[in-house]
């Protein structure tokens, strides 16, 4: 059975069809998946500022950091498979991926649990910890703690099926729940009267869709070119250690994310309050939408450049480098400029306080100035992931969310105040860049790859 695999995979696309195009094939699908799974929280806002009023869509606002720390475990987890499973793959060693897989799945379950109970038991502390105030208090805590509860249900790992270069149906798993997702919404909220405790129970029904639809396609469907077996999802300490190391860069990247907001929340409950707050949460949706195209590139391009270094393709690496950094480029400069025009269209979406438009707006038009910078940044890091330079990609994971920008804004909050803490993203956005092309430089100076 492994020879048949393996004859498989030495004709396999991901070496062999031109890279122009296998970077839109694995892409898109990775895109509309990114995009369909942070529609639940696009699509819980929505409801709640429209339905509810501002301080609800600040309690959500304020619980987004849990909801990027869960995506962060999930992305350690699925990157960093992904990224041993591509290079096994390549060197058609099926016996590995098919135990990475099952590890991933079993250790990812294990650490959720542990998460849901540490969170329930402190879960005052957490929120206060994560910058809620008074106001948002009620709305916060009943969303957090149904999300908690929820926790194991947070990841279907598409990643592992596009590893194998099945990126339609990762598609799948983030298409299919964020439908029935943004049909329960209005039923809980709405015509059953549970409010924001209705749109964290929706979110949790269709994210257990994601799971069973994991659970189908390796464990059930047959149609996965992974065999994996229960014996595989017993923890195997060798192959979560290299899991984790690979993927700590995923992790940093989002967490850093997450606590970047978390420090944000509480620099705005200083200089601000609580609808401040609850602006920047508008803001913080519609930003990191608008991400979520680089995002899907990062995610496509990572198998096809693990494949082929580890088949030895150093020029179809490079390739794959040049062209996506290309387009996140004219990506990201082409979404400044529509919102340096559209600016307040974005925010009509999420409120109609003429307030809120207007300061939301205008922080949008700032925050999103280094677009182009950061997804050059996120292209780079992928690189180095990808090809399993743990240490390069996990520095400059750093730089850009924890060495950059909260230094930055803390200094530039502290002479400017809240104008400071908007101009801090482009700022730092720059800085980040200019330190992965220094890492670029001296790593195609050293390698071939």
């Amino acid at each position: 059975m492994y020879r048949k695999e393996e004859n498989s995979w030495k004709a396999d696309i991901l070496g062999t069809e031109p890279i122009g195009k296998l970077i839109w094939k694995m892409s898109i699908p990775s895109v509309i998946g990114i995009l369909s799974y942070n529609l639940y929280n696009i699509v819980d806002t929505i409801y709640i500022s429209r339905g509810i009023g501002a301080f609800a869509a600040g309690g959500l606002a304020v619980t987004f950091p849990l909801f990027i720390f869960l995506s962060a475990l999930s992305s350690t987890m699925g990157a960093g498979a992904a990224s041993i499973i591509s290079r096994a793959l390549g060197k058609n060693d099926i016996r590995k991926a098919n135990k990475t897989a099952g590890n991933t799945i079993g250790f990812f379950w294990i650490v959720a649990l542990l998460i849901t109970i540490a969170g329930l038991v402190f879960l005052d502390q957490l929120l206060y910890g994560m910058g809620v105030t008074k106001e948002l208090m009620p709305y916060a805590k009943p969303y957090t703690r149904i999300i908690l509860m929820g926790a194991i249900t947070s990841t279907g790992f598409s990643s592992l099926a596009r590893a194998e270069g099945n990126s339609r149906y990762a598609m799948y798993q983030w298409v299919f729940p964020i439908i029935i997702n943004i049909i329960l919404d209005p039923i809980f909220i709405f015509a059953l009267h549970q409010g924001i405790q209705g749109a964290a129970i929706a979110t949790v029904i269709s994210q257990s869709i994601s799971v069973f639809m994991c659970i189908y396609y390796f464990f059930i469907s047959g149609k996965s070119k992974l065999q994996i077996r229960m014996t595989d999802m017993i923890p195997d300490r060798k192959i979560i250690s290299e899991i984790i190391t690979i993927g700590l860069p995923s992790f940093i990247q989002m967490a850093g994310h997450g606590l970047t907001i978390v420090i944000i929340n509480n620099a705005l409950r200083h200089y601000g309050g609580s609808l401040t707050i609850s602006t920047y949460g508008i803001v913080n949706k519609i930003s990191a939408f608008i991400l979520i195209p680089l995002q899907g590139i990062v995610q496509g391009i990572q198998p096809l450049i693990g494949f082929n270094y580890g088949a030895g393709k150093a020029s179809r690496v490079s390739e794959t480098l040049k062209k996506s950094s290309g387009i996140a480029a004219i990506y990201g400069i082409s979404f400044s400029m529509i919102l340096l025009v559209m600016a307040d269209k974005f925010i009509y979406i999420f409120s109609g306080d003429t307030n809120i438009i207007q300061t939301g707006s205008n922080i949008l038009k700032i925050t999103c100035l280094g677009m182009a910078f950061t997804g050059i940044n996120m292209i780079q890091t992928a690189y180095f992931q990808a090809i399993g330079k743990t240490g390069t990609s996990l520095i400059l994971s750093l730089c850009n969310y924890i060495f950059c920008f909260i230094p930055v804004m803390l200094l530039l909050s502290l002479f400017y105040g809240l104008p400071g803490i908007w101009f801090s993203f482009p700022i730092s956005a720059i800085i980040a860049l200019g330190i992965s092309w220094v890492c670029i430089r001296y790593q195609r100076s050293k390698l071939s790859c």
